[in-house]
């Protein structure tokens, strides 16, 4: 190697480190959170649950035949409605919901997982009516209202 490449090389060196500490560098951060824009109860009409919907507000009409219960083999049995939700949009970084309700009412019960989070699945043991939330945990306070009425 010449001396003139050894003394070229030193200079963009030195450049470079100049360069870099007045024009800084951009940090680009990879740990993007995508928050919940809407939550949707989406339950259809069935042999369990009636959907109908007023002023914007889904109605989930269960008729009462028996008190609802969990079986030996871990099924629903007797008056019970499964609700299933969907949350916006679909790469939200947290998709988990809660259930807000009157926790005063006693006539159905929400089963929970062995960690206490409750399912969507719902036990009636009498006719009742409610409102109920399908709430983002994601901290946006974004939810979707549903009317549950079992006659």
């Amino acid at each position: 190697m010449s001396k003139s490449t050894v003394i070229m090389i030193i200079v963009v060196y030195v450049a470079s480190i100049f360069a870099i500490s007045l024009f800084g560098m951009r940090a680009i951060v990879f740990d993007e959170r995508f928050p919940v824009t809407k939550v949707e109860c989406i339950n259809t009409t069935d042999d369990k649950v009636t959907v109908t919907e007023s002023n914007g507000t889904k109605i989930l009409n269960v008729p009462f035949t028996t008190p609802g219960v969990i079986n030996a083999y871990g099924n629903a049995e007797g008056t019970y409605l499964q609700l299933y939700w969907r949350v916006y949009p679909d790469n939200a970084t947290e998709k988990s919901v809660r259930f807000v309700y009157d926790t005063s009412l006693t006539r159905f019960e929400f089963v929970k997982d062995a960690e206490g989070n409750e399912l969507g699945l719902i036990l009636f043991n009498g006719p009742t009516s409610f409102s109920l939330r399908i709430m983002a945990t994601d901290g946006t306070r974004v939810y979707d209202e549903v009317w549950i009425s079992v006659r």
